[in-house]
């Protein structure tokens, strides 16, 4: 499945958004893509920014524990790159009109893209029905807000209902944008030789059917043949193991990761603050280091999602 890698779900859906006709909302009047526009605009972000941090209202996907990142945005057309390239020679010689517009790619409608990396549910359950069903859960009025003009959206839908909806969206994402690893993972190597084994055991049984029934031409064909199928075998074998999911991190949950954030910063006060300790009074800190912060328990003391530092008290640590 390319959505999972490295023990994570990427999931990207591209939703149609319905831009016919006015859309209303209260006293407003505005075109369906511009009413999706205005609803992200006015999504808060995480509290990742001192000017955010003022404010002071999170972002409603921070109230997900399992979520690491999510990014809304609306995509209007297709990008146009150019002119297809071509050799300035042969056009010239096919007197190629360079003014005369060629196929450009267009869109239907406007896409709602909605894009995300998140923890699979601990209990096994599918996902990302699992997670969308938890993100309504957690959020259903600005969820709303954002995907009320999308093609087929229920305004009265139910947890099961915009899991659904917005799967239909779904398409694979091939290429992974995180990377937790601080160690060489444990890939397992192939070995070459039962990759050469089925080519190298086709040769041979062409050439000794060409040497038993003393045809030169049927033992080379036979041969190319079973070589030719050995080939086949191997490459499906090669993508088959390439297509196995990349091994997950230890501790590589957003727990761990918002656990491992604060450790972080709480060691780094606790190193200052003891640089002048003697021994004795260092270990009996560390001590009550440990016995604070808990490193073991992911659940607390910790960082809360959706924020770029932890808050401590004046005297802590």
């Amino acid at each position: 499945m390319p959505s999972f890698d490295g023990g994570h779900y990427f999931f990207t859906a591209l939703l149609p958004i319905n831009n016919h006709g006015i859309a209303e909302h209260g006293h407003f009047k505005s075109s369906p893509v511009h009413m999706v526009r205005d609803a992200l605009e006015a999504l808060p972000t995480a509290l990742q920014t001192r000017a955010s941090e003022t404010i002071g209202i999170q972002s409603p996907f921070a109230r997900s524990l399992r979520t690491h990142f999510v990014r809304l945005f609306v995509i209007d057309a297709a990008y146009y790159n150019g002119r297809d390239t071509a050799d300035s020679i042969l056009s010239a010689i096919e007197k190629t009109d360079l003014l005369k517009a060629q196929p450009v790619d267009r869109m239907n409608s406007p896409y709602l893209v909605f894009v995300a990396d998140f923890d699979p549910a601990p209990d096994g359950a599918p996902e990302p029905r699992s997670w969308l069903e938890e993100l309504w859960t957690l959020s259903p009025r600005e969820l709303s807000s954002v995907f009320e003009y999308c093609y087929g959206f229920d305004g009265k839908a139910d947890a099961a209902a915009f899991a659904s909806f917005v799967m239909k969206g779904e398409i694979d994402t091939t290429m992974p944008f995180n990377d937790y690893w601080t160690v060489p993972p444990p890939l397992p190597t192939m070995p070459l030789w039962p990759l050469a084994l089925p080519p190298l055991a086709g040769l041979l049984i062409g050439a000794g059917v060409g040497w038993g029934t003393q045809s030169i031409w049927l033992g080379a064909i036979i041969a190319l043949a079973l070589a030719a199928a050995g080939i086949v075998y191997d490459y499906t074998t090669v993508m088959k193991v390439g297509a196995t999911p990349f091994p997950t991190a230890p501790n590589s949950t957003l727990r761990d990761v918002l656990k491992a954030l604060y450790l972080q910063q709480a060691f780094a006060r606790f190193a200052a603050a003891q640089q002048r300790s003697n021994p004795a009074q260092l270990r009996a800190a560390f001590a009550k280091f440990v016995a604070e912060t808990q490193p073991g328990d992911v659940t607390g003391p910790t960082q809360p999602p959706g924020v770029v530092r932890s808050s401590f008290a004046p005297e802590a640590l």
